[in-house]
């Protein structure tokens, strides 16, 4: 798929990115349930399409207007009728919450970054890609420029994120969303909304739970969140793997998959 996108080289780096959901274990089958939690412009939703020839009903939450617009209009244009696309976020209450908008990289924004912080989120950002690179995620020309060379080239790319701009926007708990959508089961929950992820699951109430047979969450600040992310689901009644690759550990992020 062509997906629209506000910047194409994001559709490029989600791309190489989506293969890590389908690890440890998860799989899905024709005729499955997938919400695309986070679902930016629909990357993961698209490599979860065409893995199942369009045998799939895709539910895609994305909160921040210039996304949505083009994940509604990837909807209508490339999945045939199988993609909702549904323009709030999710949380563990109703609310409206003021979410941080990077125009010139949306991959990074999030409701958990603003002026006070994304400094500090830029040079966690540059540490991860710098790694990436190190270990040939650009092949092996890149591999050998210098650590400190690369740093200062990674860092002038996100300068980016200097530019910001503030929207206010809607969250919901996910159990009222299943109940208004008539969702009876959900074959796979992908969760990747940059810090909010333990109030996505918090949204989820005891009797919703059974419905869910795999789920996988990408966690920011891993040391401080993933037991917590963990937990939910091992009380479930889930096997629950925390896992953590060199790059991830860069930017203190990581990666739980859980399953029935």
């Amino acid at each position: 798929m062509d997906l629209h996108s506000v910047n194409p080289w994001e559709v490029s780096f989600l791309r190489e990115e989506v293969g890590g959901y389908f690890a440890h274990g998860v799989e899905l089958a024709p005729g499955a349930t997938v919400l695309d939690v986070g679902a930016n412009v629909g990357v993961f939703s698209a490599a979860v399409y065409e893995r199942l020839g369009g045998d799939v009903r895709i539910y895609a939450f994305e909160p921040l207007p210039p996304l949505y617009e083009k994940l509604e209009s990837n909807g209508r244009d490339f999945f045939a009728g199988q993609l909702k696309a549904l323009p709030f976020g999710l949380a563990a209450g109703e609310d409206e919450l003021d979410f941080s908008y990077f125009p010139g990289a949306t991959i990074f924004s999030s409701s958990w970054r603003d002026e006070g912080n994304v400094e500090a989120e830029r040079k966690r950002v540059t540490a991860s890609i710098v790694e990436m690179i190190r270990r040939g995620g650009m092949g092996p020309a890149a591999r050998r420029v210098p650590a400190p060379i690369l740093r200062g080239l990674v860092g002038r790319q996100l300068k980016v994120m200097r530019d910001l701009e503030t929207h206010r926007v809607r969250v919901r708990p996910l159990s009222p969303v299943l109940d208004e959508e008539g969702i009876d089961r959900v074959d796979l929950l992908k969760v990747d909304v940059e810090g909010a992820e333990f109030e996505v699951l918090r949204g989820i109430e005891d009797r919703h739970w059974p419905l869910v047979r795999q789920a996988v969450v990408e966690v920011e600040r891993w040391t401080e969140n993933r037991d917590r992310v963990r937990e939910v689901f091992a009380t479930r009644g889930f096997t629950v793997e925390a896992v953590q690759d060199p790059v991830q550990r860069a930017a203190d992020i990581g990666m739980v998959f859980a399953l029935r």
